[in-house]
């Protein structure tokens, strides 16, 4: 059951002060006419309260966001976490609560923007509040190397493990998250690999995990596509060969759109969709599609979609599908039930490192970074130039093995 808690604003109506409730949409307070100062109304101990949370929406947004944790964790028997209340004590010391307050604002921010995916800001929202309630300290300057250690023990013996993944890089995770945090603030939490005299982070640099890299490249083996291809309808198998043959990401294909496929010069372009949807990075690029296969199933798509849509790959709504995924499900689970056998978990982020490693052969490390729109280049990769033509030249010989 939500907590009743109320953010309400006082507002003048002619020679009379009135209280109106504040509306929230998509998260957010809309800011109604004239409002003079806010309040929080919200019942505790069988009474109903008041509560003075000043004239600025933002900072009364923020309070009315933690009294209704409170409430919520109050209800679970938990301890309420500390009031925000001023930013730093009289001795200059900032709270927590408070600075994971500003973090989070400002991490609301960017996701409006674009500047960061709603998925990225559940991970950073998830790192900051467990640290938050549970670090021991109520004070950013009381943070010390202990603190972190302890906080990595309570994560290991308290984080469920997720049923694909491991715990360790999940606790990697979240420290790499909270490192972003503290730099925020002015902390650093590492200390060089090699640390000079005067170095001021907290922790030694093998004192932080570190995700587990796997020895070899979780990729589909040919076999399996053929595997794959066997058991698939034909929308399933349009499905395989999009991610195969062009290495997108899952929402890239979920929102790839008709327009999006230049058939005259044969490439696959990934591109923003202003006002609902940006490419990882706001990156844009195209992806030469030549050897024919895919461009052939994609007009043949397109002939047959019932009802037609924009999309490429709609769900049952005419959205975009954001769960891909269990259509290749189905067809792993064809496969097994037919005696074959998919090694490893199934996902489509596979197919990117398939693309990846079918086409490093026949192109060159940069140009098939660039395709897969990678941001984080070496520095050698600014004095070079995506090869194309050879991608190109690719595309035509690297797929025959799966045909």
């Amino acid at each position: 059951m939500r907590p009743k808690v109320a953010l309400l604003a006082r507002v003048k109506v002619g020679k009379r002060y009135l209280f109106e409730a504040v509306k929230i949409k998509n998260g957010n307070p809309v800011e109604p006419d004239e409002p003079t100062s806010f309040y929080l109304r919200y019942s505790q101990n069988g009474k109903q309260r008041i509560e003075a949370v000043g004239s600025d929406l933002s900072r009364a947004f923020v309070a009315f966001q933690n009294r209704e944790l409170n409430q919520t964790r109050t209800r679970m028997g938990l301890s309420p976490i500390t009031e925000l209340g001023p930013a730093r004590d009289t001795s200059g010391r900032m709270k927590i609560a408070h600075a994971v307050a500003i973090y989070l604002q400002d991490l609301t921010d960017a996701t409006k923007t674009g500047e960061r995916a709603r998925t990225t800001q559940r991970g950073y929202k998830r790192a900051v509040e467990a640290f938050r309630d549970n670090c021991g300290v109520q004070y950013m300057e009381d943070i010390t190397a202990d603190i972190l250690r302890r906080h990595k023990l309570y994560l290991f013996e308290n984080i469920k493990k997720r049923r694909h993944g491991t715990k360790h890089n999940t606790v990697a995770t979240r420290f790499r998250y909270l490192n972003t945090f503290f730099n925020k603030f002015g902390i650093k939490m590492v200390r060089d690999r090699a640390p000079q005299k005067g170095d001021t982070g907290l922790l030694n640099y093998l004192d932080v995990p570190r995700e587990q890299k796997k020895p070899n490249t979780d990729k589909y083996t040919t076999e399996e596509i053929r595997a794959m291809l066997a058991v698939a309808d034909v929308d399933e198998a349009d499905l395989i060969h999009f991610f195969l043959r062009t290495g997108v990401r899952d929402g890239e294909a979920a929102h790839m759109e008709w327009k999006d496929i230049d058939f005259k010069r044969q490439q696959v372009i990934v591109r923003e969709k202003p006002g609902v949807w940006k490419p990882k990075d706001k990156e844009q690029r195209e992806i030469p599609v030549e050897d024919g296969i895919l461009l052939r199933r994609l007009e043949a798509r397109r002939k047959r979609q019932e009802p037609q849509s924009h999309l490429i790959f709609p769900n049952s709504l005419g959205h975009p599908d954001k769960h891909l995924i269990r259509q290749l499900q189905n067809v792993v689970e064809k496969v097994k039930e037919n005696g074959g056998e998919i090694e490893g978990v199934p996902t489509l982020h596979r197919f990117r490192r398939t693309y990846a490693s079918m086409m490093i052969s026949h192109s060159d490390l940069q140009t098939v970074s660039d395709l897969l729109g990678h941001a984080d280049l070496q520095t050698t990769s600014l004095y070079l130039a995506p090869d194309k033509p050879k991608a190109r030249a690719g595309t035509r010989t690297a797929f025959r093995e799966v045909d």
